[in-house]
């Protein structure tokens, strides 16, 4: 989607934010391109000043993922001017120390979930265990069932959605809004014939007008 805009989604938002408000964990799932990061990262700026939003990779290692995490939390401290080495679980601990100097309550989010490792049901466990802040995991379509039923329980107490096509009158809001940032001067039915044949797919909104818009102005 267009930084920092968005669009639609309010019944998905409104899910999200009540889960977080009322102290559980959230599984977001749903195909490539249909903006679960971007509904997280909307959701992290109406709750802005309640929580306090960390996004990770977890596609990476564990490790890696915490060095991440730890970067953010100390990034204006003098820890991270450190040069004694620390390791894998002294880190995680770290973390849960950082969050427990701040009296808002941090979210982290774990992007792009598509295989779980007992490693990483480990760490995500601890954090859990620990109750000092809570979890968003947006997961690839593709993960098993099996390894979606062991993040949930790993995660509990925790809610799942499965982000789907956007409705017509969201596909619309986009496409207007998009044409108007380029002024564009595009009818209605130009419009909807947008919506029409990308489905409410975000991705495929964006990459259509994309086209349309690089060769309007080559033409």
């Amino acid at each position: 989607m267009i930084s920092n805009m968005f669009f639609g989604r309010q019944s998905e938002t409104k899910q999200l934010i009540a889960s977080l408000s009322s102290g559980r964990n959230m599984i977001l799932s749903g195909k490539f391109g249909m903006g679960r990061t971007s509904l997280v990262r909307h959701v992290a700026r109406v709750m802005r000043g309640q929580r306090e939003f960390l996004f990770a990779d977890f596609s990476k290692t564990p490790d890696r993922v915490c060095r991440e995490l730890e970067s953010r939390l100390n990034r204006d401290t003098i820890y991270k001017k450190q040069i004694i080495p620390v390791r894998y679980k002294s880190r995680r601990r770290l973390i849960v120390a950082s969050v427990s100097k701040v009296s808002r309550r941090h979210v982290f989010v774990l992007d792009n979930i598509a295989k779980l490792t007992a490693q990483k049901l480990n760490l995500v466990r601890f954090w859990v265990m620990e109750g000092r802040f809570q979890v968003i995991a947006i997961t690839e379509s593709f993960l098993g069932e099996e390894a979606l039923l062991a993040l949930r329980l790993a995660l509990l107490p925790a809610d799942m959605m499965n982000l789907k096509r956007m409705q017509m009158s969201e596909a619309m809001e986009m496409i207007r809004a998009r044409a108007e940032s380029h002024n564009l001067a595009w009818t209605e039915q130009e419009l909807k014939a947008v919506a029409i044949t990308t489905r409410g797919y975000p991705l495929g909104i964006v990459e259509r007008m994309s086209t349309e818009i690089g060769g309007q102005k080559h033409a």
